[in-house]
């Protein structure tokens, strides 16, 4: 049986060949900038895409601060209806290619699993109209997945990942869903930093 092409399964491939053209040559990493180059500049949420599941892969130190903040800029240029445009900062940041060609392949692979479930519906949620609220919506988790709090922006990042997969697979009701758990994991975030505050009045207020 023939597997139903879905808009996701064929976004999900672009990447994965994308990459695999960009790894002919000599270098083994790639730059933020050059990955905005290489998907698109005006592909805003299929880079979105790309971000939170690059969000997902551990990272050194400061990495997960560095994808957040790529997210933001990627759905301000949204907002603003303008091309990508990283900062120096963020844009120079270097990926591995064979560690991006490997979860691309992944993505690929889960994306073909749970096409079997998502299709279009609802598509209003997914229009051109939705650009908006779904820009505001995903600055406004970067923000918070930007701080420096240890396993922050876990659960948030699952549910943009859910919203980001829905919206270019046309599947209003997968981004509701997207929202239920992006919403969830704010809560949590909230929770860990309101947390983390009063231990640390906690703390200073034993060494007084």
């Amino acid at each position: 049986m023939t597997q139903r092409v879905t808009p996701i399964t064929r976004y999900t491939r672009r990447i994965a060949s994308s990459l695999r053209r960009a790894a002919d040559g000599d270098e083994t990493h790639l730059t933020l900038t050059g990955l905005v180059e290489l998907l698109g500049p005006r592909a805003h949420r299929l880079l979105l895409l790309v971000v939170s599941l690059f969000n997902m892969i551990p990272g050194p130190p400061g990495y997960g601060g560095t994808i957040a903040w790529t997210t933001c800029a990627i759905a301000v240029a949204m907002l603003l209806g303008k091309q990508i445009r990283l900062p120096g900062i963020i844009g120079k940041r270097r990926l591995p290619l064979d560690l991006m060609i490997r979860a691309s392949e992944q993505v690929v692979t889960v994306a073909g699993i749970l096409a079997r479930f998502s299709r279009p519906r609802l598509r209003w949620l997914t229009g051109a109209a939705a650009n908006l609220p779904y820009a505001i919506l995903v600055i406004g988790v970067s923000v918070v997945m930007a701080l420096p709090v240890p396993f922050i922006n876990a659960i948030p990042n699952v549910g943009l990942c859910i919203i980001a997969f829905s919206m270019l697979n046309r599947d209003g009701a997968g981004v509701i869903v997207g929202i239920g758990a992006t919403a969830v994991g704010l809560g949590v975030a909230i929770a860990i930093v309101v947390g983390a505050f009063h231990l640390g009045m906690a703390a200073v207020g034993s060494m007084g």
